[in-house]
């Protein structure tokens, strides 16, 4: 069993509603060995299973992607892709974090984006991408909190299929 402490949770799952399981992804192929995170999912029959959350430190993947467990350790491959894009972001500055989260919130929601964080106070986040206009907003909104060292971020999953 793994220890607790080394898997990512996430208590608020964007697509809570229409989940009915929950899956441990091995974050190893990440770059983090040893550790998991926490998905919410939505499945029929236990072998397909959609993303109900954004993940916050699985490269590649997106809400509403579907993938299957290759083992119990964690290992996954990719189904189908659900046409989302992942932008993840990490407050850098702790005065911004705990004076700025719920205006920073707040503003990403203004931008009709769904948006996740890890923890209240932790300072991670992940936006799920759903058009090109947002993604252009989201930028924007973004870049100069990062060009200040407010935060970093990246694209987790910048592939939307043709």
């Amino acid at each position: 069993m793994a220890d607790e402490t080394m898997i990512a949770t996430h208590d608020e799952p964007a697509a809570r509603a229409r989940t009915n399981y929950i899956l441990r992804l091995s974050l190893a192929d990440d770059g983090l060995p040893g550790r998991y995170e926490q998905m919410w999912t939505r499945t029929d029959d236990k072998v397909n299973f959609e993303l109900c959350c954004i993940p916050f430190f699985t490269y590649g993947l997106s809400l509403g992607d579907v993938l299957t467990t290759t083992d119990d350790d964690g290992s996954y491959k990719i189904v189908s892709k659900g046409g989302h894009r992942t932008i993840r972001f990490a407050i850098q500055n702790e005065t911004f974090l705990h004076e700025a989260h719920d205006s920073l919130h707040g503003s990403i929601a203004g931008t009709g984006c769904l948006v996740e964080f890890r923890g209240h106070m932790l300072g991670y986040g992940a936006i799920d991408i759903v058009e090109d206009r947002q993604s252009e907003v989201v930028r924007g909104l973004l870049s100069p909190l990062a060009e200040q060292g407010l935060l970093m971020w990246e694209w987790a999953d910048p592939a939307v299929p043709d």
